[in-house]
């Protein structure tokens, strides 16, 4: 007698999910994310994949109850995202996501932080730490994302007198060139290479048992916060961005040319970046019933 074939654990499943993610091109912050995501669904639902149904989904969701909007949103994106796949490849005959209302997120709000409040962090990173300080400078004063920043290699960089730039790896392996405008900056790249001797491979690099590879998220992430405590300033790693963008918008940089330097594919997502200050925008508008006075 043929033996029942034994069914494939939900782990394994979302280790196959994972697997296609990565190989359709997906970007590492997602792919990471939704990973984490999944494990705790996992941890939670001692069941199948067959087992799962809109209570269980339910339920997974109250206990995150007490997560922001977005996270749990993203949570459940993630399980969407899964069971849309688990119902494509014939593991599931039906998705019981469809039965369950999504977490609707709270409308978007200015999250830059204004240029003092940031040099205070930066100036609580200590002078020997050089790594540091270059990373969330070069972070702060070209908007860079996270993993671009890691990513990026000595080879990337182009430090020609006057045109000094960097190609950045972006999402959807997407490259785009990132004009390195700020002399101070420039000068700290120049020094920081000079100290190294780095000549090629990671510009950013671990030192931990001399591994000497790609610096990691959650490293960066607890190295960031950890100058914020100490400069008592609560600031993310992801508003050095925000801020950026908010600093050229308030300079009179267009949202063409900002939406081009971070790397957006939609204006849309621009817009939520991009925050004028009160007095910008009262200047704008003196400006123009100005302009409107002197045509009559």
């Amino acid at each position: 007698m043929a033996r029942a074939r034994k069914k494939p654990s939900l782990q394994s499943l979302v280790d196959e999910y994972l697997t296609e993610l990565a190989n359709a091109n997906r970007s590492a912050e997602t792919c990471r994310a939704y990973g984490t995501d999944l494990r705790q669904f996992v941890g939670f639902h001692q069941g199948t994949i067959e087992d799962i149904t809109p209570d269980v989904l339910r339920a997974f969701g109250t206990r995150q109850s007490h997560l922001a909007p977005s996270t749990r949103a993203r949570k459940q994106a993630a399980l969407s995202s899964f069971l849309i796949w688990a119902t494509r490849v014939d593991k599931i005959e039906s998705n019981p996501m469809l039965k369950v209302t999504r977490v609707r997120r709270d409308p978007a709000r200015p999250r830059s932080l204004p240029r003092e409040r940031i040099e205070l962090v930066l100036a609580a990173i200590p002078s020997a730490q050089r790594r540091d300080r270059l990373l969330f400078r070069l972070l702060f004063e070209t908007g860079l994302r996270v993993s671009e920043a890691l990513w990026l290699y000595v080879e990337d960089l182009d430090l020609a007198r006057d045109d000094e730039h960097i190609v950045v790896k972006a999402k959807g392996n997407r490259r785009r060139t990132v004009l390195l405008d700020d002399p101070h900056l420039v000068k700290a790249l120049r020094a920081y290479l000079k100290d190294t001797g780095y000549q090629y491979g990671p510009l950013f690099r671990a030192s931990k048992n001399g591994r000497g590879g790609p610096l990691r998220y959650q490293s960066v992430h607890y190295r960031w916060q950890r100058y914020c405590a100490r400069a008592g300033v609560q600031c993310t790693i992801h508003q050095l961005r925000h801020s950026h963008a908010t600093e050229m918008v308030n300079d009179g940089v267009s949202l063409a040319t900002i939406r081009k330097r971070l790397g957006h594919q939609s204006i849309q997502t621009t817009l939520l970046y991009a925050e004028k200050t009160d007095a910008t925008a009262d200047a704008e508008i003196r400006a123009w019933r100005r302009k409107r006075l002197r045509k009559r």
